[in-house]
């Protein structure tokens, strides 16, 4: 048996959403979170006491990293170091390789992949039994070649693992090593480790294509981006577990006014439903429905952001690890969730559908139809990944989703 943890997109030195009016222990706090997350994927590599570690592309947010992001990744990359866990790494399209940028030494236990051209690393674990890991890493911000096609099949090893950032699609209508699953599967390896889209995703479970999705969100879309997976390979079986490591969760929350009588007794109200089970900090976006009743003054008081200030303010006499960045009054009142029979295979197929560049690009053919709108599209080099984000968010707020036999 072999067991890892799959991590990719940490985007360790980016900032966090620019638009919302952090305050200074906010800015802090935020600061410190993605130094954090490292060192929390470091800490349950050493509480599983996992074989190895792989990160597949954009561990940083950006080609030349800070000496002061720079030093902390090599400290934790010590840790392990220490207890004989090695490091398997890729770089992405943030982070596209260039030796020069880098002003230390990765320690030994790094295993680097530094050319696009695709390479093989063997590991021997101590039960004897061999590992190889097959991968490329950027270096350059894009890359149209299908490198899939380049990787070798099977080797005669116990385990063969595929490291890939990448999209799904192909060569003409990508930018970002375009694949698709079945060329994947062709390969016939015991997993695929992917980086590049930040939403969990089992692209295949039958050829075991898993995007782990990015450990820690850095707006507001990125609601499911916090963990990293544990992942586990018995000869002809395998299991992939979440593990949580993030420090800041992004929480919608829906509140009704329909009770309140008196605008004293607002905070009372939602101070009752902002109970966060975590101990993790949270920035809040409250949506507010059926106010209505309480006539303009609140909306005029919302809209101004008085109420916003107020709420900050109140909630910090409680709580360090709430904070509230956003009011949206919703004129819609709750729905319930409709409930889908739909097993979990067929959800991850239609949604990886759209993950193809050419066929999202064909459902926005008449947008992108109009001069001005393509220009702006292709300054977005995210707006794909972030419209199915989205998307994915509302599908989970409106419908509730089981498997036939429950």
């Amino acid at each position: 048996m072999v067991k890892f943890i799959h991590a990719a997109d940490l985007h360790i030195d980016r900032s966090f959403e620019g638009s919302i009016p952090f305050d200074k222990r906010v800015q802090e706090k935020l600061i410190q979170a993605n130094q954090i997350v490292l060192a929390n994927i470091v800490d349950q590599a050493v509480f599983h006491e996992v074989d190895f570690v792989l990160f597949a592309g954009d561990t940083f947010h950006q080609n030349k990293p800070s000496l002061k992001t720079q030093k902390h990744f090599f400290e934790q990359m010590e840790r392990l170091n220490r207890i004989n866990i090695p490091v398997y790494m890729i770089f992405g399209n943030h982070d596209y390789y260039q030796k020069e940028r880098y002003w230390f030494e990765f320690p030994e236990n790094v295993h680097l992949f530094v050319d696009e051209e695709v390479k093989t690393k063997v590991l021997k674990l101590n039960s004897g039994e061999k590992v190889a890991i097959s991968a490329f890493s950027y270096c350059h911000p894009w890359i149209q070649q299908e490198k899939v096609l380049e990787f070798p099949s099977r080797a005669n090893v116990d385990y063969h693992v595929g490291m890939y950032h990448g999209e799904l699609g192909t060569k003409d209508h990508g930018n970002y090593a375009p694949f698709s699953s079945s060329q994947m599967q062709e390969k016939n390896y015991d997993y695929w480790a992917l980086g590049h889209i930040h939403v969990p995703t089992i692209v295949s479970n039958h050829g075991r294509i898993v995007y782990s999705g990015a450990p820690q969100g850095h707006t507001r879309k990125e609601q499911t981006s916090t963990s990293v997976s544990l992942v586990e390979l018995k000869r002809s079986e395998y299991q992939t577990t979440p593990i949580e490591v993030a420090e800041v969760y992004w929480h919608r929350q829906k509140i009704s006014f329909e009770q309140v009588r008196t605008t004293n007794e607002i905070f009372p109200m939602v101070q009752r439903q902002l109970e966060i089970s975590n101990n993790k900090f949270h920035l809040i976006e409250l949506e507010i429905v059926n106010y209505e009743h309480l006539g303009m003054d609140i909306v005029e008081r919302i809209d101004s952001g008085e109420v916003l200030e107020y709420l900050i303010e109140e909630l910090r006499k409680y709580t360090s690890n709430l904070f509230i960045w956003r009011i949206v009054l919703m004129k819609d009142t709750v729905q319930k969730q409709i409930t889908v029979t739909v097993s979990k295979k067929l959800k991850y197929q239609l949604f990886e559908s759209y993950q193809i560049p050419q066929d999202f690009k064909q459902i926005l053919s008449e947008l992108y139809s109009h001069p001005e709108a393509t220009k702006l599209l292709n300054e977005l080099p995210d707006y794909q990944s972030e419209t199915l984000l989205a998307a994915q968010e509302l599908i989970n707020q409106d419908f509730q989703f089981k498997e036939d036999n429950e």
